[in-house]
């Protein structure tokens, strides 16, 4: 089935586009997922959950 537009009520955020993602691991798995938005939303994500798990992988987003 093709999706035109007019016929898909899109819903959601529709703001800037994220300049980071973590993913945060757990027992060598990917158990959660933070989105950064700018510098000050990664250090806090760093400051706040970096102790609650194992490692973690920073994922630079395209522009």
């Amino acid at each position: 089935m093709l999706a035109t537009l007019g016929k898909v009520n899109v819903i959601g955020f529709d703001g800037p586009d994220p300049e980071l993602t973590i993913l945060w691991f757990s027992s060598g798995k990917a158990v959660a997922k933070t989105i950064c938005y700018d510098n000050e939303d990664f250090e806090n994500a760093m400051a706040h959950k970096a102790c609650r798990y194992e490692g973690y992988e920073v994922i630079k987003n395209a522009k």
